[in-house]
């Protein structure tokens, strides 16, 4: 098919980090002749280098790719705007007196409290388990490899949940000690420390570890671990070595890790609420509902949002500056010879632990249970109490709140994954896709909490007819997740080789033509998947869909936190979090087996472009 290309389509492509071609080649100056650029074609292809993305010639062409690089830019700055005006209805004097009554340093000094204690906890468990299954002998580490990240398909609050259930006064551990030992549970005193501030920053900590452990043994998997073994040759113990050599090479996916863990349990509504721990989240959720104060309501929402926006700046400080590179222990540029090749990969032999390979194994299978098999096990078991036929009886009474998570989920997957393809496809065409990343990640970093109240506030000056129907959830769920829709449709079109389109457009197709012939079967499948992830996060919001769905319009994520907090750990709150994992563990498999196969469709589409 390349060869029927007249040459001069057959242009070179850019450097990472330069404009890509738009797909209106022909009235572009070539320079050079057909075949360098085929050899060039060849050699990229072969050392694994992707494409070009595909970012002009569709129809989101001209004014359109302006009204989609703004829309970002509105979702999330219009409601904060329409927040901010609430503010400044009253005089400061009655603002700071308003303040005051709201403990306003309390508030924010527990949520740093919380969101520390998490992330210390989260290191902790993460980053050992990161190194052991990436450096040492560990048996069943690929299992482990594996396990490990399907801990993030649990929703926090369903960690929550279950910890409750296994650790609280009556709980399960409790009881199990007072039948061993022949007593009532009234006889035995048990603490409640997974109720607070404490058990908050274990469940968050534990929800943090597989973001942790993505960051860090991607890291390790990238660095050449020829390095450490110098070291270890050179006298040093193996906790030395990854105290002073591994840890340097590590500092930029650590700090990244730790600010993304922080951020997480900052914004978190479900699990401080359910574990009865006050934070800034919850008393917005409180003052919302009792309607005190709204100007100083909004203050503190506000404060909240600018100490978030303020980690977000930092941390895309450090990925950009961890981008490409590893950096030394005194921070000086570490040369292309830190990156591990393959063969600095297979050549390095692993970390022998000798007598600790079992117990460093049950190890990371206690840390890998904690955010995965555990909490299961134990709804599971809880579940259970209801019956044979109690069971499936209430599953079915279940049946409309699914529904409405169906809709939900779909349509804010869907308006979400639409935005992120047009942005996608406008890279390089606009001016506005800065702004508008910047503006989906804040979206991204938002609580719910202050999302549903930006929208209230919005939705009572300007629409109040909309604050019955469905509307305010899906605009919250678009500004929440359009972030990680815009990251994987990129990725989807960024797959499909340019050379492709380049061929089609040489044969007479449209630019419309050549998106719904060429790109759009290359990236489907991966566009599916995208869609099936954003779904997935859609239907376990919780805060955002507690304060803005309509009256009697529950979903399963509601339905799990009404039950536990009418009466505590309740039976049917188990069974609705079985009912939601099912529902997100079919929506992950879905996205796997697409991700699959558009990275076969994509494969080979590169062998066959390649002349």
């Amino acid at each position: 098919m390349v060869a029927t290309v007249p040459p001069h389509l057959l242009t070179p492509r850019p450097a990472p980090g330069v404009r890509p071609y738009p797909l209106h080649t022909h009235d572009r100056p070539v320079e050079g002749n057909v075949q360098p650029v085929m050899r060039a074609s060849a050699t990229s292809a072969s050392a694994g280098v992707r494409p070009v993305p595909v970012a002009g010639g569709f129809p989101f062409v001209g004014t359109g790719l302006h009204v989609a690089g703004l829309v970002p830019v509105v979702l999330v700055g219009v409601p904060l705007i329409t927040l901010a005006m609430t503010v400044v209805e009253v005089s400061p004097a009655e603002l700071l007196g308003l303040l005051a009554r709201l403990d306003v340093p309390g508030l924010f000094g527990q949520s740093a409290i919380l969101a520390l204690g998490a992330t210390i906890c989260a290191m902790v468990l993460g980053v050992p388990l990161a190194w052991f299954v990436a450096r040492t002998d560990l048996p069943g580490r690929r299992v482990v490899r594996f396990v490990a990240p399907l801990a993030l398909a649990v929703p926090p609050y369903v960690l929550a949940l279950a910890y409750v259930v296994l650790l609280a006064p009556g709980g399960v551990i409790h009881r199990g000690v007072a039948t061993v030992l022949g007593m009532s549970t009234f006889q035995i005193g048990w603490p409640g420390f997974i109720f607070g501030t404490t058990g908050a920053a274990f469940v968050l900590g534990v929800a943090g570890v597989p973001t942790v452990f993505i960051l860090v043994h991607s890291a390790l998997s990238r660095t050449n671990p020829s390095i450490e073994d110098a070291a270890r040759s050179l006298g040093l113990s193996p906790l030395a070595t990854f105290r002073r050599v591994t840890c340097p090479l590590l500092r930029a996916p650590l700090l990244a890790g730790a600010l993304l863990v922080f951020l997480y349990a900052c914004v978190d509504f479900g699990v401080v609420s359910l574990l009865r721990a006050r934070t800034v989240t919850t008393a917005l959720y409180t003052y919302l509902l009792t309607g005190y104060a709204p100007p100083a309501t909004a203050t503190l929402a506000l404060a909240l949002v600018a100490v978030l926006w303020g980690l977000l700046v930092v941390q895309r400080r450090i990925q950009r500056s961890g981008a490409g590179s590893t950096r030394g222990g005194d921070g000086s540029r570490v040369g292309d010879a830190v990156l591990a090749d393959t063969r600095g990969r297979l050549g390095s032999t692993p970390v022998s632990l000798g007598q600790w390979r079992w117990p460093a194994a049950l190890g990371a299978f206690v840390i890998v249970s904690l955010g995965f098999a555990l909490p299961i096990g134990v709804l599971a078991w809880l579940a259970s109490t209801l019956g044979v036929a109690g069971l499936p009886t209430f599953w079915w009474s279940l049946v409309p709140h699914l529904g409405h998570t169906l809709v939900i989920g779909a349509s804010g997957a869907t308006v979400a994954v639409c935005l992120g393809l047009a942005l996608a496809l406008a890279r390089g065409r606009t001016t506005l896709i800065e702004p508008a990343t910047w503006a989906m990640q804040a979206g991204y970093a938002l609580p719910g909490t202050i999302l549903a109240l930006a929208i209230v506030t919005f939705v009572l000056r300007v629409a109040p007819w909309a604050g019955d129907t469905a509307i305010p959830i899906i605009m919250a769920s678009v500004i929440l997740f359009a972030s990680p829709a815009f990251q994987a449709c990129t990725a989807a079109i960024d797959a499909v080789p340019a050379v492709l389109v380049r061929a089609s457009r040489g044969l007479g197709t449209s630019t419309w033509g050549a998106f719904r012939r060429v790109v759009l079967p290359l990236a489907g499948p991966a566009l599916l998947a995208s869609w099936a992830l954003t779904f997935a996060l859609v239907a376990r919001e919780l805060a955002a869909t507690l304060l803005l769905r309509p009256p009697g319009y529950d979903t399963l994520a509601v339905r799990i936190w009404v039950h536990t907090m009418d009466v505590g750990p309740d039976p049917r709150a188990a069974a609705v979090a079985l009912l939601l994992l099912m529902l997100l563990g079919a929506v992950w498999s879905v996205s796997l087996w697409l991700s699959g196969r558009s990275e076969a469709s994509t494969r080979l589409a590169d062998r066959r472009a390649q002349p």
